[in-house]
């Protein structure tokens, strides 16, 4: 059974490897573009502030992985057609620790289910990462004028393989806040504290984009 948590509460996590499932249904009424909600993994340490650029997992990481081999790391300067590079891979760390979702540019390729699914093995996470934050932020909010308030239902699990279906989740967040002024949010971030892991639900909302994101974690 699912351990729904509240904004702000913390619990242990009792698992190294999970999937995070992002999910959030849009009101299609209310702009006359597609919507581009992309999900990226902000690796801080103690300062608050990503290691390096390679500790921002998201859509347009330098490093990527093939669906059918996440154990091998590709660089995206290699790659011949960049068109293909966001619905062909997925973006990780150096480490493999996050390995983050193909970008659904228009929400379509995934309507059932979870929009975003991240894999995370705590076990690989660098020994100076002390946490890890999970955002959404809207592409190109400003020039088709969307925000949040025209996305409803938007939720955050974190369930073990095999453990995909609803209600089947370990841990789930649901996003009930009226966030119609920001263009990006914090669901949540994974956390060291006394040698465990643990899962905070955030529910911080931001006016900028993933641009702000990058300004207040680099």
């Amino acid at each position: 059974m699912a351990i729904n948590l509240v904004k702000g509460e913390n619990r242990v996590l009792d698992m190294n490897k999970f999937h995070v499932g992002l999910g959030w249904d849009v009101n299609e009424d209310a702009s006359q573009f597609d919507f581009d909600l992309d999900v990226a993994a902000f690796m801080v340490g103690s300062n608050k502030k990503i290691l390096t650029d390679d500790y921002l997992v998201f859509y347009n990481s330098e490093k990527r992985v093939k669906p059918n081999d996440l154990s091998r790391i590709v660089l995206a300067s290699n790659w011949s057609n960049n068109d293909k590079l966001r619905t062909e891979s997925r973006p990780v760390d150096p480490e493999l620790s996050v390995i983050g979702s193909i970008d659904d540019e228009d929400g379509k390729t995934s309507e059932d289910g979870d929009d975003e699914i991240m894999d995370i093995d705590l076990s690989k996470v660098r020994s100076d990462v002390q946490e890890i934050i999970i955002t959404v932020s809207i592409y190109e909010y400003q020039k088709r004028r969307q925000n949040f308030g025209q996305v409803e239902r938007a939720y955050v699990r974190l369930y073990k393989p095999g453990n995909d279906a609803e209600g089947r989740e370990d841990y789930r967040y649901d996003l009930t806040e009226d966030f119609s002024t920001c263009a990006s949010v914090e669901f949540c971030r994974l956390y060291r504290r006394n040698g465990e892991w643990k899962v905070q639900a955030l529910g911080i909302g931001h006016q900028g984009g993933l641009e702000e994101l990058v300004s207040k974690f680099t």
